[in-house]
């Protein structure tokens, strides 16, 4: 299990995670599942974005998550399963 970083923003069906520094992006595939603490699978990775050196990650959310539970991620961090 890899640490893919920390979640900043939920928007609609999706997480915006700030790429822990020690990830290397070069590695990740879209389509990739996202996990939390607990490996509980809450979404896939969608799109890799912003500067190479500090990058931002996209997850959409799988429906089956409920929003109460998105909102309760927000600066909690998600790893790679």
């Amino acid at each position: 299990m890899k640490r893919l970083g920390t979640v900043l923003h939920t928007i609609d069906n999706l997480l915006i995670v700030r790429a822990d520094k020690t990830l290397d992006t070069g590695n990740l595939n879209p389509n990739s599942p996202a996990v939390t603490k607990d490996m509980k699978k809450i979404g896939k990775i969608k799109e890799i974005f912003g500067p190479v050196n500090a990058p931002y990650i996209s997850i959409k959310i799988f429906k089956e998550i409920k929003s109460s539970e998105t909102i309760n991620l927000k600066n909690e961090r998600v790893y790679l399963a």
